[in-house]
């Protein structure tokens, strides 16, 4: 068994939320194990998972004391993530899926770029698999809107005011200053799916030094679910939009952003109502956009 200093908190924490995973945990697992930076703790939460997933990672835990293991009842992605992160002692806290996989030099690369830079979160790509095709690609969404003088610095969120609402808000690609996000009382909304609109929007703002790592560095397993259960999720993206308005104006930075959140809000909309299978939820969400936008022609499909 490998032992660690237990008393003296970890440099990074990543946090895992597992919910019926047996078939890809344990490459999650190793991937952060094989590590080059290996003071970490790998904090696995048990979402009341009815597979092998607990007994998994028990078994690391008797060869490795990094790993841990939080079980509790079916509480949803949001505050499965809230509750590895309230547990957490890192320094700094990373994201991870239980179907994902970190490439070797993940952590050791982001931790020498948050303690060069002093951030509070630092922006990276990844790269994306998809279970059906078999086939890989790099992801540059996170970081495209970056242009080369954000590189090698750290920089303020009032330098990206122009396009901030365009950045990726995917946790995944993110670390962060766990300090930080006590501070500042940040965490995932309860019982509202697309959560991570809110939660980057909150987080990013709220920063004072931001990073970036333009490799990509996880790799993540897309979702290749479709149907009722995962449209009707989208039905929650209204409310979403309403929180972050309402986040705006309390820190009153609305009649600034004002232009900015707007074409924000109409593209996120339209771009989610154009994936939605379902002929009742389209019918749904369309009445939600007529009602949101009165008399607007849309590009849909």
């Amino acid at each position: 068994m490998i032992v660690t200093d237990s008393i003296k908190p970890p440099r990074v924490s990543v946090i895992i939320p597992v919910y019926n995973a047996e078939k890809t945990l344990k490459q999650c697992i190793d991937s952060l194990l094989s590590q080059t930076f290996s003071d970490i703790e790998i904090v696995c939460v048990n979402d009341a998972s009815k597979d092998k997933s607990q007994k998994i990672i028990e078994d690391y835990m008797r060869k490795d004391d990094r790993v841990k293991i939080i079980t509790q009842e079916h509480l949803g992605r949001a505050l499965t993530r809230n509750k590895g992160r309230y547990l957490a002692r890192g320094e700094y806290i990373l994201f991870m899926n239980s179907d994902d996989y970190a490439k070797t030099d993940m952590i050791e690369k982001l931790y020498k770029n948050a303690k060069e830079y002093e951030s509070d979160i630092v922006l990276f790509s990844l790269t994306n698999f998809n279970p059906l095709t078999m086939e890989f690609f790099d992801e540059e969404f996170p970081l495209k809107e970056f242009s080369e003088d954000y590189d090698n610095r750290s920089f303020s969120p009032q330098e990206t005011y122009d396009f901030m609402f365009n950045i990726s808000p995917n946790p995944l690609t993110k670390m962060f200053r766990r300090e930080f996000l006590e501070r500042k009382n940040i965490s995932f909304i309860k019982g509202l799916n697309y959560e991570q609109y809110l939660f980057f929007i909150q987080a990013y703002m709220s920063a004072s030094n931001i990073s970036l790592l333009r490799q990509p560095l996880l790799v993540h397993r897309e979702n290749t679910q479709k149907g009722f259960k995962e449209d009707i999720k989208k039905l929650d993206l209204f409310k979403i939009m309403n929180l972050i308005k309402e986040f705006l104006v309390r820190k009153k930075m609305y009649k600034e952003l004002r232009y900015q959140f707007e074409k924000f809000k109409k593209n996120v909309l339209v771009y989610w109502y154009n994936t939605i299978k379902s002929h009742r939820v389209r019918f749904i969400y369309h009445w939600k956009l007529f009602l949101t936008y009165p008399f607007q022609k849309w590009d849909i499909s």
